[in-house]
């Protein structure tokens, strides 16, 4: 008797072991909920989560600055209302008295990584010299070709940007988020004893290196987050196996500390609506045309705003291959059919979008009703003109994960197609993004006219004139061809206080470190953000502020 209870508690347990087997299984291949998971803040994405370095090309097309807004803040942060709010708590920037090419930074002598570490003129100096060598950087931050040098003493909390001549209004545009990173983990990893020397040196085997680190050290598939030191208010405190990052407090940070303490983001594919259902999600950036009704985020739970943001859909051509004249840019550009784009945009996703030829300013931006004639202009649909192009082949590059691309290649290989242009889709994913002018001759991807556009002295900031024959400009040149707006719709939980989509690359993530749940619902009329001091610089501990929000766009 006692030989059968054994034999019974033994088939128990091994019947308990397989079911606790089973389950374990199911939820490896369910990822992105746990079932007895704890509540948690959670902020989903609508991008696969791949780097946390915003100054690689890859950086770009995954919105890397979304992750690390407040990871690696920027000198100056992209607010809302097309505003740029200097971020004192990093470093603060003046041009100098003696000549407005020159901009003198002072890093904040408390400025520090989360490993201890200081931040020094060398991280900036970093930023700088990868901008110039994309073949080995893999960097993508143009409007540093306006810069003729960094004047950076090793180890310094002072250094000075020098613009070529005729530059240096677009200062606040340089180092932003997520592209001004630790040097000191860079060359540590590049196994290189003084990485600045190394920059200067012209080395070519030791920039290789440093090149392969700043891409690699920052690529959350190669490198554990956690093990890299970050100077904002948060730091990563773990890679999940399914593939979310979570978010902590960086002791280190000068500043005013985030109200949030740990922050779970989740990327493209998590099941947001289950998210929600196990009390783990917060703030969602919905994929547009996204339903939040679908997903459950809906009033009077959640608020939920759905805008146009300063963002747009371009094409960016390369300047060898069958594009490298002018006249075939133009041509290129006289065969796309803008309008016809917008309406199938639109209809993909179940978002309206609108097309735009602006190339300076984005659709957000306060002049830009005053340049509807100069938007339409640049938009003209024209396949008549577009026989410089005929006969030739158009490889066009973009990320596969972002479904619209494919919609808007489409309808551009129709287009220019009925005019004797070939045009070849060539999706890329974010693991094997390709080169322009290697891998494909023009790329679509989605941006903010913020540090592009480096042929225009004046950008965003202009007067209207000015504006008005910056576009002149680019659209003669057509090395860019912007297509249609991008739509947003954000969702936040209805006790979320203070989240604000800048329209920009950040999206909502540029003042993360303001959010706070509180009792008390934000007022539904005053959705997404219920506080005045959400539109300020999320800085605001040790220094101070050197000048105002620089607020672009002025009449004349």
């Amino acid at each position: 008797m006692k030989h059968s209870v054994g034999k019974k508690a033994a088939f128990a347990a091994a019947a308990a072991a397989l079911a606790i087997s089973v389950a374990s299984c199911a939820e490896e291949n369910n990822p992105g909920v746990d079932k007895q998971a704890e509540p948690q803040f959670g902020y989903a994405l609508p991008q696969e989560l791949v780097t946390t370095n915003a100054g690689t090309a890859v950086g770009v097309a995954t919105d890397a600055s979304k992750i690390s807004a407040r990871l690696f803040p920027g000198a100056f942060i992209e607010g809302p209302d097309q505003q740029l709010l200097p971020n004192a708590d990093l470093v603060s920037a003046n041009p100098s008295k003696r000549s407005a090419a020159v901009i003198n930074y002072q890093i904040n002598e408390e400025a520090t990584y989360s490993d201890g570490k200081p931040v020094a003129c060398d991280d900036f100096l970093l930023t700088y010299e990868a901008s110039k060598r994309p073949d080995l950087f893999g960097s993508d931050m143009p409007l540093f070709s306006q810069v003729e040098n960094v004047d950076c003493k090793p180890g310094s909390k002072r250094f000075a940007v020098i613009f070529k001549p005729s530059f240096g209004e677009r200062y606040r545009e340089l180092f932003s988020a997520g592209t001004v990173l630790p040097m000191h983990t860079v060359a540590e990893r590049a196994k290189l004893p003084d990485g600045a020397q190394a920059l200067r040196s012209g080395d070519e085997q030791a920039l290789t290196e440093l090149g392969k680190q700043w891409q690699e050290s920052f690529l959350l598939s190669k490198t554990d987050p956690s093990s890299v030191p970050t100077s904002g208010p948060y730091k990563v405190v773990s890679r999940h196996d399914d593939g979310h990052l979570e978010l902590g407090v960086n002791e280190n940070w000068s500043g005013v500390k985030p109200a949030e303490t740990s922050i779970h983001v989740w990327p493209r594919g998590a099941d947001v609506k289950k998210l929600r259902e196990q009390d783990q999600l917060r703030v969602a950036d919905i994929d547009a045309g996204g339903n939040p009704e679908a997903l459950g985020l809906s009033q009077p739970e959640w608020r939920v705003t759905k805008v146009q943001s300063s963002r747009v859909d371009t094409l960016r051509v390369s300047d060898m291959g069958p594009l490298a004249t002018r006249e075939s840019r133009q041509a290129l550009n006289f065969c796309i059919d803008q309008r016809a784009i917008a309406g199938a945009v639109s209809k993909h996703s179940g978002a309206k979008v609108q097309a735009t030829g602006l190339r300076v300013i984005g659709p957000a931006h306060p002049l830009t009703a005053q340049l509807t004639r100069t938007s339409q202009e640049n938009t003209a649909f024209a396949p008549e003109k577009a026989a410089p192009l005929a006969g030739q082949h158009i490889r066009i590059g973009f990320l596969e994960t972002t479904s619209r691309y494919k919609v808007i290649v489409d309808k551009i290989k129709a287009s220019c197609g009925a005019v004797g242009v070939s045009v070849e889709a060539s999706p890329r994913k974010a693991t094997d993004y390709g080169v322009l002018g290697v891998d494909y001759d023009v790329l679509l991807d989605t941006r903010t006219t913020f540090g592009r556009n480096a042929a225009v002295a004046r950008g965003v900031s202009g007067r209207l004139t000015e504006i008005q024959r910056e576009e002149k400009k680019l659209a003669n040149d057509s090395y860019s061809i912007p297509l249609v707006t991008e739509a947003r719709t954000v969702a936040s939980e209805a006790h979320v206080h203070n989240v604000m989509d800048n329209g920009a690359d950040g999206g909502v993530s540029w003042n993360m470190d303001r959010w706070v749940t509180r009792e008390t619902p934000v007022p539904e009329e005053n959705a997404p953000a219920a506080d005045p001091d959400a539109k300020n610089p999320p800085a605001g501990g040790n220094g101070t502020q050197d000048e105002p929000a620089h607020k672009s766009g002025n009449a004349s």
